[in-house]
């Protein structure tokens, strides 16, 4: 089963690990120079944007934007029209968040909870555990005038539609969907929100 993004107002697209076929999806890009060399093999006519793995710095962004600028360059697009959504997935990535936000290309951030989860030594965490989290991740898009973060997938299926309604009520626009039973619910819900 795939990872769809779904965000309210946008049209559902898949999240890839590869160049996507056809347009509309988004690329998920390793952390660091192995995303950088990725780079050029995932830019493609009709791809809206990657989300860069364990993004930590500002300055690792502005190397990702002149790469992908080359990467749009030898296909004719026109530079900036490939979108960035880091994935904050560590301690370092939370904490230079707003640093992040503000890099060129972003529109939102995603967090990566369960990445994120598992270097803090949370275990299974409840959804008030996940809320100072979750509340950094939104301050630090708000500031930087950024669209609503997004969410990692909900770990226990069961509780997705209670987990979407209170990332709503907290400033998030969107998550990561399995299915789409998962998308029509999260349209749903994040359409009232």
């Amino acid at each position: 089963m795939g990872t769809y993004l779904f965000v309210a107002g946008a049209r559902p697209a898949r999240l890839h690990d590869h160049a996507p076929i056809g347009p509309g999806g988004w690329v998920r890009l390793p952390p660091g120079d192995q995303g950088l060399r990725a780079t050029r093999a995932v830019v493609a006519p009709g791809l809206v944007g990657v989300c860069p793995a364990r993004s930590t710095s500002a300055p690792e962004l502005a190397a990702l934007g002149a790469a992908l600028a080359e990467a749009e360059e030898s296909i004719g697009l026109p530079v900036g029209s490939i979108a960035v959504m880091p994935a904050v997935e560590t301690a370092a990535g939370l904490l230079a968040a707003a640093e992040l936000a503000r890099a060129p290309r972003v529109t939102r951030l995603l967090l990566g909870e369960a990445a994120l989860r598992a270097e803090l030594g949370m275990g299974a965490a409840t959804e008030r555990d996940l809320l100072w989290l979750r509340s950094m991740t939104v301050v630090a898009g708000a500031a930087a005038r950024l669209g609503p973060p997004v969410a990692d997938v909900c770990p226990d299926p069961g509780r997705f539609e209670e987990s979407c309604q209170g990332l709503a009520r907290l400033g998030f626009g969107g998550r990561l969907c399995e299915g789409g039973e998962q998308l029509q619910r999260a349209a749903e819900i994040f359409a009232c929100a």
